[in-house]
């Protein structure tokens, strides 16, 4: 007996495979190559792209901290920077989610610009801030094996072979 999927066959594929972003959106070709099209479909997935992006970064930030707190969270300055940083990096994570998500009203208009009444915030500067936390909070992230390996009592040579195979860890 087969189960009837709740989206259409033609949606399961666009969403499990062949590159349908970079198709919709024409990503990689000159725009004197790129045929009379509506843009719709491209638009709309850019928007979902741009909702999923954030909260799966900060997901992965909060892995790594997690990382280094089960490796150094006896050390009380650790403990205290993790719990801190982990829970500015949720923070953001939820406020950029909903800054994302309701960057236009109504939604719709992020694709439709034909939407009578339609509004969107200043998306340079939207995107501009959020990108600038995340690197903020990028560099706390990695700065946080200097400040671990900083009081190590190992060979010089052997702390910064360390401190460099952290630091690529948490690119």
């Amino acid at each position: 007996m087969r189960i009837p999927s709740p989206l259409p066959a033609r949606r399961i594929s666009l969403l499990t495979k062949d590159g349908t972003v970079i198709k919709t959106n024409y990503i990689g070709i000159r725009g004197v190559n790129i045929p009379p099209h509506d843009p719709t479909e491209g638009l709309i997935w850019t928007y979902a792209v741009q909702i999923l992006y954030n909260p799966i970064l900060a997901l992965v930030k909060c892995s790594v901290l997690i990382f280094l707190y089960r490796l150094f969270g006896q050390k009380d300055g650790v403990r205290m920077y993790v719990i801190i940083l982990t829970t500015i990096n949720l923070l953001q994570m939820v406020g950029t989610f909903f800054a994302i998500t309701f960057q236009c009203t109504p939604i719709d208009f992020n694709w439709d610009q034909s939407i009578p009444g339609g509004r969107c915030v200043d998306q340079g500067l939207l995107y501009t801030i959020t990108a600038g936390f995340t690197i903020l909070t990028d560099v706390a992230v990695l700065a946080l094996p200097a400040y671990i390996f900083r009081d190590l009592s190992i060979p010089r040579r052997t702390k910064y072979a360390l401190l460099i195979v952290f630091l690529l860890g948490g690119l």
